[in-house]
Parts: structure tokens; sequence; C-alpha cells
């Protein structure tokens, strides 16, 4: 199932949790189970995947509006460094991945497929 089809169903199910809160009750199950399943989604829709850290990175700088020399910046590397770093075809440090990766306010999940 695709990402965004995923958090749809999450946002609708927490939507449906919402609407069975009992109003009256303060420790009402439901009220749980909406705040569980809007956390889900918030999380869920901040994260992005790939299959490359270049790649990775890139989809961040998009998606937070971030120009190379913006995380050059937040990292302390030169904004040239940063620009070969995410255009070579050889990969990154992880070391390197990672400082953009905490400098970007992210972090790192591996997940099984």
């Amino acid at each position: 199932m695709e990402k965004e089809r995923m958090i749809k169903q999450l946002e609708d199910l927490a939507e449906h949790c919402e609407s069975m809160i009992d109003k009256t009750d303060q420790n009402n199950v439901w009220r749980d189970d909406t705040e569980a399943l809007k956390e889900a989604v918030a999380k869920f829709s901040t994260e992005c995947t790939g299959n490359d850290a270049q790649g990775v990175i890139r989809a961040i700088l998009a998606k937070e509006g971030i120009s190379q020399q913006q995380l050059a910046d937040k990292t302390g590397m030169v904004r040239q460094n940063v620009s070969q770093m995410l255009t070579r075809g050889e990969g990154m440090r992880y070391s390197s991945f990672q400082k953009m990766v905490d400098a970007l306010g992210y972090e790192i999940i591996l997940r099984k497929k």
C-alpha cells in the first residue's frame, strides 16, 4: 500500500475514533486511540524514504525548502562539498549522511521491507 493511501486511512480512522468519544468521560478509550492515530499520521507524514543517501537528502531539501548553501551553513561544510556529495554517483560516507540528516532535524530509521 502506498504511503499517501495509508496516511489517508489513518486520518479517517482517527476521525472515526474521535466521533466515538464520550465527551462526559475523561477516561474514554477512544480519546487515547484518537491521539495515537494523530501522532502516527504526524510522524508518517514527515517521513522521507529512498534507495540512496543523496536522493533522501535532496528530497528533504526540496520538502523543507532548504538550499544547499543553507545545509552547508547548518553542517559547517563548504557548499561546493555539499553539492558534490549530493550529485556524485559513487555515494557518500555514512558520517556525512548522518551529519546532514541531523542538521536537517531528521533521524535515520532502518525498517525491514
